[in-house]
Parts: C-alpha cells; structure tokens; sequence
C-alpha cells in the first residue's frame, strides 16, 4: 500500500510532470531524471499492481460472503 503512492511519484517524475502538493500551488522537487522508458516501466508497474489490490479486495468480499451466506458462522459480525 506503500509502493502505490512511491510508484505513482516516480512515474509523474521520470514522465517530467509537475507534482503539486495537495491544496496548495507547491510543486515537490523531482527526485529523479525524466526518463521515458523508465516512466514507462513504472506506469506498468503501478498499473499491475493496482489491479492486484482489486482482485484481493474482491477475493476478501467474496470470502467475507462465503462465511456469512454458506458457513453461516460470526465472522462478519466479528469484525465490527
């Protein structure tokens, strides 16, 4: 959950864009070179990553609803 912001940075620096901090008109200093292959890579990486996190949110709602509808067990009302 960390590398998804890290990666995100890295991508916007290594495509050259600017990064403004939330709410204000500052811009973070670019911490690494423009590179287009390597942006490239990262915005690869960052994309593979994100659709990992959504198929384990969906694989967790699923089992979430195993418990609660098949096993009919305290896990749902557990987790309160």
């Amino acid at each position: 959950m960390v590398m998804q912001p890290v990666l995100g940075l890295m991508t916007a620096w290594t495509d050259g864009k600017p990064v403004l901090i939330p709410f204000t008109q500052a811009e973070l200093p670019a911490l690494m070179a423009p590179d287009a292959a390597l942006a490239h890579t990262l915005e690869d990486l960052h994309g593979t990553i994100g659709s990992l996190f959504y198929w384990v949110i969906g694989l967790h709602v699923v089992a979430a609803l195993f418990h609660h509808l098949v096993r009919r067990d305290d896990t749902l009302a557990r987790m309160r």
